[in-house]
């Protein structure tokens, strides 16, 4: 398996593809459309700086793919940027793909001279990020299921 990550401001014909997959996966509602995310990507389109996406191939097709945005976390407004939306295409998944997918993010955030990254998940994924370096900042943000994690780019703590 050769995985291959690119920004999506260098493959922009795949807007579409990812758009979709966030409105499949998280914005599907009678009040909203894909093209609401749609022209939200439209606005990443500078390389390694926020807002920007990041998109997974193998073999040429793209699989998944994750955003970094100011914000994804309304009860935390004073953390940004965060990680968002990471997704990976289930006959795709548990191969290291969205491994990759952040570890692209993170060198991206690096590239960009950010300090680090945040992200909201689920109590019962926190332990597969900690694996990757990440750091539980809070519990319970939100809502008893939320976590909130934070990986530093460089030498500076975690606030």
């Amino acid at each position: 398996m050769s995985v291959e990550v690119k920004q999506l401001s260098e493959c922009p014909r795949y807007l579409e593809t990812v758009g979709t997959w966030i409105y499949e996966q998280w914005w599907r509602t009678p009040s909203n459309s894909p093209e609401v995310v749609f022209s939200l990507l439209r606005t990443h389109t500078h390389k390694d700086t926020v807002p920007f996406t990041i998109v997974a191939f193998e073999n040429g097709t793209p699989v998944g793919s994750c955003c970094v945005i100011e914000n994804d976390c309304v009860h935390r407004p004073q953390y940004t940027p965060w990680v968002a939306a990471v997704f990976v295409r289930e006959e795709h998944r548990r191969r290291g793909i969205a491994s990759s997918i952040l570890q692209e993010a993170f060198r991206a955030a690096q590239r960009g001279h950010l300090k680090g990254l945040y992200l909201d998940c689920h109590v019962e994924t926190a332990p597969l990020y900690e694996k990757s370096g990440w750091k539980v900042l809070e519990r319970e943000v939100g809502d008893k299921d939320s976590v909130v994690m934070f990986q530093a780019t460089g030498s500076e703590p975690a606030p």
